[in-house]
């Protein structure tokens, strides 16, 4: 005798969709942290002009992140595509700020957002369940 009934065990989800839905909660929380960096960075534009543009540019990818993550949720393949080149371009980015001696990675929880998380997520999409998520049917991963 099972203590789940069936209509819960008729609704579970396979395996192949966790790795999308785990890398998309990822980048919803990449989106928060990048648009609380925007907002909190809009003050500092009143006295340098160009920390306007950059908090309007940072508030502009944030929205964009969270466009992908609910794409990336639906298993659409270019936002598989897009996601994972944005990932990409993240890490380099943060490697290369890593080996600069400017100081710009102190602590655990820069190292964590911007190392750590976009390592993650390109490693579910890359992977072998992430890449048989979003295969077209009748075609293998």
């Amino acid at each position: 005798m099972s203590i789940t009934s069936p209509a819960v065990t008729a609704n579970t989800v396979p395996s192949t969709t966790n790795a999308p839905e785990i890398a998309s909660v990822l980048v919803v929380t990449q989106a928060s942290l990048s648009l609380v960096a925007g907002l909190s960075a809009i003050p500092f534009g009143i006295v340098e002009p160009g920390f306007r543009v950059l908090s309007l540019v940072t508030i502009l990818v944030a929205i964009a992140m969270f466009w992908l993550a609910r794409n990336l949720r639906r298993q659409r393949g270019w936002a598989r595509r897009w996601v994972i080149a944005l990932e990409a371009f993240s890490l380099v980015a943060s490697l290369l700020l890593t080996v600069l001696p400017i100081g710009a990675m102190r602590g655990p929880v820069p190292v964590l957002v911007n190392l750590v998380m976009p390592a993650a997520v390109l490693a579910l999409l890359i992977s072998r369940s992430g890449r048989a998520a979003f295969a077209r049917p009748g075609t293998t991963a």
